[in-house]
């Protein structure tokens, strides 16, 4: 086998770190990296960990029940989605419907919210909505992942 696949233009990759200690899972995704870098490989990296596949990719498939949820260059991803924490002057019993907004967790006055779009434009429609904005980070690939394939679930059992 490694005769026939000495060097070859494409890896598929599936789980490689799993079961892996965290010092084995660092070598393994430099090697990637390097591959990649080096050769200009083309690898497509399958995996659960999240956390580690947002250091390495440049492109972004999440594949949910067997049907693509998202697919875009990681820095589009990181550039549309964020996180929000959000407060009410009063306590809400439901979050307001938002176009943007995938999925929200809280209760009462605060809540957490991931939003897909301009930054400026979400910022602005939770404000018009009457919520005063807190904290704003990037997500994580994970937070984006749980958004965009239970978000619309949680929505509506929150709402």
């Amino acid at each position: 086998m490694l005769a026939l696949a000495h060097r070859p233009p494409l890896l598929l990759l599936d789980e490689p770190s799993s079961g892996l200690d965290a010092v084995a899972r660092r070598d393994i995704l430099a090697v990637v990296v390097r591959s990649v870098a080096e050769e200009g490989r083309t690898v497509i990296f399958s995996s659960h960990l999240l956390d580690e596949v947002e250091r390495v990719v440049d492109d972004v498939a999440m594949i949910h029940q067997g049907k693509l949820a998202l697919h875009m260059p990681m820095d589009e991803l990181k550039a549309t989605h964020h996180r929000r924490v959000v407060s009410f002057d009063q306590p809400v019993t439901s979050f307001p419907q938002i176009p943007g907004v995938l999925h929200v967790e809280g209760e009462g006055r605060e809540w957490a919210v991931i939003t897909h779009g301009a930054a400026d434009a979400t910022r602005e429609q939770l404000e018009q909505a009457g919520a005063r904005i807190l904290d704003e980070t990037s997500p994580s690939l994970d937070s984006i992942f749980v958004a965009r394939v239970v978000g619309s679930q949680t929505m509506q059992a929150v709402a």
